[in-house]
């Protein structure tokens, strides 16, 4: 999304995994750097049926929700922070 609330939808993609690094940037040159948003859905897995943490590293906000559960809630305006949370699968 070319905007920080979700709207203004300029992209789709499907990628392998969720490990986004934009190196500061924007995930295409079509969206600002500093005002986009991504969205990304998607499944999760387990290999067994225990605790796993999940870990997100944001410059700005973000939200995490693993199986329907918000794990990280941190829609501030921030420098490079790490945030974790964990939920039994």
């Amino acid at each position: 999304f070319s905007n920080q609330d979700f709207t203004g939808a300029q992209l789709a993609r499907v990628d392998p995994g969720v490990n986004f690094n934009w190196n500061g940037g924007a995930p295409d040159t079509r969206i600002g750097s500093d005002t986009f948003s991504a969205r990304w859905t998607g499944k999760v897995k387990p290999m067994f049926n225990e605790t796993y943490t999940f870990h997100t590293t944001t410059d700005d906000g973000v939200r995490l929700w693993v199986n329907g559960q918000q794990l990280i809630d941190d829609w501030t305006l921030h420098g490079m922070t790490e945030r974790s949370g964990s939920i039994t699968l």
